[in-house]
């Protein structure tokens, strides 16, 4: 009986001694859980506060887009104006030719931040309505931005093979080492047979239609997109930061 009494108390003490372990694993195991979700949400309101960062840099690049190619539409305005009411040529002309065929070609979004947030798995933004947003943003809307200014660029480009290189001296006639592309001219080689020339005609016409659909209308959804978002980011970090 006593050894029987022995046995009790050890195995007592024993499974005593199983359960402060198996406690002392379990509460290891919360604190590095809450230490891990501690860590993955500081890094979640970083990448965040990057993104928004990043979308206002995204907005002034879109501004400048726009900007650069308002100057090109503004000088097709004037080029078909004075050829369909057939006004006189001047030589200031000649640099709206040239303006008229400017191509910007960096209008989309800058991916770094989204590269970091793929790196670490898109699943680190816990809030699944923003997430999806900026998914949906670089791999819809940026491509679009993006294959869009390659089609208007390829139909300058071919112009300049079919069309400009029978009526203008050359195209881009331009220094290169002027980075704001601002000075430079291309001269008709008639401008008196423009004004009757049905392909140039054409051309001028449909490029004004091609920086609406493939230039301005890209763009333009985009940023508002890119401003609504930002607003929506800024609301989600103070309500992480809450927490």
């Amino acid at each position: 009986m006593l050894t029987e009494n022995k046995f009790s108390k050890y195995l007592i003490y024993a499974i005593g001694e199983i359960v402060l372990v198996v406690i002392g694993i379990l509460i290891a195991l919360q604190i590095n859980n809450w230490n891990q979700n501690r860590l993955k949400g500081k890094k979640e309101i970083q990448i965040l506060k990057s993104f928004e960062t990043q979308f206002q840099n995204d907005i002034s690049q879109f501004d400048e887009s726009l900007k650069f190619y308002g100057t090109a539409s503004n000088s097709i305005d004037v080029i078909i104006h004075h050829l369909e009411n057939k006004i006189p040529y001047n030589d200031s002309l000649n640099q709206h030719f040239f303006l008229s065929t400017r191509f910007y070609g960096d209008s989309d979004l800058d991916n770094n931040v989204f590269e970091s947030l793929k790196s670490h798995g898109v699943d680190l933004i816990s809030n699944t309505e923003i997430r999806n947003r900026i998914v949906k943003l670089y791999e819809d809307d940026d491509e679009w931005i993006v294959n869009f200014e390659i089609v208007y660029r390829d139909f300058l480009f071919n112009a300049s093979e079919s069309i400009f290189n029978t009526r203008f001296k050359d195209y881009w006639g331009g220094d290169y080492k002027d980075l704001t592309y601002s000075e430079g001219e291309m001269v008709p080689l008639g401008f008196e047979s423009l004004q009757t020339d049905q392909e140039y005609l054409y051309f001028i016409r449909t490029q004004k239609n091609h920086l609406g659909w493939l230039i301005y209308k890209p763009i333009e959804e985009t940023k508002a997109k890119l401003i609504e978002l930002s607003n929506d980011l800024n609301k989600e970090i103070e309500r992480l930061e809450k927490k």
